[in-house]
């Protein structure tokens, strides 16, 4: 089976993953918790802002920045007052850079463009070692649909990009290292400073796998002296994102740079490597752990003593590593359930590649058949896991989204920040503020004034978001907020249910 022919069976199967966001979205945009933020990004972007700075409607009514609905993990002030998201901008540019060739309704599209480019990227790494094409097709497949890579297809984020720079690194560092290339050398240098300023865990990974396959290279020193000016090329590149992001967040590794040195610093995330290892690793009461939803990443370890002296032993052994090391590694276990595993790609990338590529030498074909087979199984049950709950959520979504719609609030007010999860694209069309108190509340009125504005006060008694990722005094101070409003200048005029908070439209006494 030729190149172009597995071109067009991939693109085909790239309808599933758009499919699913088609039905998602519901024509308008799905976007919840993570993503909405860096929905919120690309928009302030394409209206004229800054990709970094906080998206803040509401300051045209005359907020202040400080009462905006988003705080920890997503928003953060600086030292000189400036409000800043945390996700990196490196995405939101090359959104922006495709949307203005195309629409702005196709931006939660934009994963799944490269996506498409993976498929392609790990179509050539495993061609090198691999010329079956039936045994391409189906390793490429399987790896893309049936691990945790295909959670991000599904979802709106920067990790597709992420894996993209982190693919083109590793195919350009094998091609460089058989054609000393100039075009392999600036596309090695640009993937690896790209891909760490977009996941710097994802760096790790490739930082494992080259490592190695360097110690193994037979001419080191050879190698070495081609790769010097890239090496220098990177070094330059990255300089300059250290300023820039010293310049804009006060660190030069950017915000999340910032917000890990200062949370690791202040002991505000409290550490427990073994039970987080365990729960990362096999899973525990809030995630499903990543060996126990993709039990075929145990072929790994089997594999990894067929490779040994094998050339496929950087693939298995750098995933192996970056996978069993990254719940001690990483400072943060963000994700509940099966959405836990985002950090896990790269390293699942490098192991399955090792795994199909040993497989694939085995060359029995019936065999080859016979012990994918039940990992299929474990692997469709946990991706359709992880699409029920995203149809769950859509649905929940789209509940609340349609009757802030029918209720058109000239602004929307939350109580404390458990709700902001669930903002979505209401944030674009509805300005929004948050408040901690009556005193706050207060403050709401007084901007006002004598502004005849419809207000939606919600709030979610009881909340139920899972606050072990929230350092304690966070979560008391903007989390953990069950006040009873009392407003003087305004009436409560109704009450609704939006899905699981309460809301009440509020008007001024007449």
């Amino acid at each position: 089976m030729g190149f172009p022919r597995r071109l067009f069976i991939y693109f085909l199967l790239l309808l599933i993953p758009i499919f699913y966001r088609w039905k998602w979205n519901d024509n308008t945009v799905f976007v919840s918790s993570d993503p909405e933020i860096k929905y919120y990004q690309v928009i302030q972007s394409l209206e004229g802002g800054s990709a970094w700075e906080c998206y803040f409607p509401a300051k045209d009514l005359g907020f202040d920045v400080s009462m905006i609905p988003f705080g920890y993990p997503w928003a953060f002030f600086l030292k000189d007052g400036n409000c800043v998201f945390q996700y990196p901008v490196l995405f939101t540019w090359i959104q922006k850079l495709i949307i203005t060739i195309s629409s702005k309704k196709w931006i939660t599209y934009i994963p799944l463009l490269f996506f498409f480019f993976n498929f392609y990227l790990l179509d050539r790494i495993l061609g090198r070692y691999e010329k079956r094409g039936y045994l391409l097709l189906i390793s490429v497949v399987f790896i893309q649909f049936l691990t945790p890579v295909f959670l991000s297809a599904l979802d709106y984020s920067e990790l597709t990009l992420t894996n993209f720079f982190f693919l083109s690194a590793i195919l350009s560092f094998l091609e460089f290292q058989k054609e000393k290339g100039f075009r392999y050398g600036i596309l090695l240098a640009v993937s690896v400073i790209f891909n760490f300023q977009l996941r710097p865990e994802s760096t790790i990974a490739l930082i494992f796998f080259l490592g190695i396959a360097f110690s193994l290279e037979k001419d080191k020193w050879m190698l070495t002296k081609n790769l010097i000016p890239y090496i220098i090329l990177s070094f330059g590149l990255q300089l300059a994102f250290f300023l820039w992001n010293h310049q804009t967040y006060g660190h030069i590794l950017g915000m999340r740079g910032l917000n890990t040195v200062t949370d690791m610093g202040s002991g505000a995330i409290q550490r427990q490597l073994v039970k987080e290892w365990v729960a990362d690793l096999w899973g525990n009461e809030f995630k499903i752990g990543i060996f126990k939803g993709y039990p075929v990443l145990f072929l790994g370890l089997i594999a990894l003593w067929w490779e040994r002296k094998s050339e496929i032993f950087p693939f298995l052994l750098s995933g192996l590593l970056f996978v069993f090391l990254l719940p001690i590694l990483s400072p943060y276990r963000a994700g509940v359930d099966i959405f836990g595993m985002r950090y896990y790609e790269s390293g699942v990338y490098l192991l399955m590649m090792g795994v199909f590529l040993s497989l694939s030498k085995r060359d029995a074909s019936v065999s080859y058949f016979l012990i994918l087979l039940p990992f299929v199984y474990f692997s469709y049950k946990s991706d359709s896991r992880a699409i029920k709950q995203w149809s769950s959520s859509a649905k929940l979504y789209h509940q609340v989204m349609k009757q802030i719609e029918t209720l058109k609030p000239d602004l929307i007010v939350q109580r404390g920040l458990s709700l902001s999860y669930l903002v979505g694209d209401s944030y674009t069309k509805y300005p929004q503020v948050a408040v901690y108190s009556n005193e706050d509340w207060k403050k709401v009125e007084t901007v006002l004034g004598n502004q005849k504005k419809r207000i939606l006060y919600l709030e979610w008694e009881g909340n139920q978001l899972v606050n072990e990722e929230f350092p304690s005094a966070i979560w008391k101070a903007k989390f953990d907020i069950n006040f009873e409003l009392k407003p003087v200048r305004y009436k409560i005029q109704s009450e609704h249910s939006l899905a699981h908070f309460k809301g009440f439209l509020l008007e001024q006494h007449k």
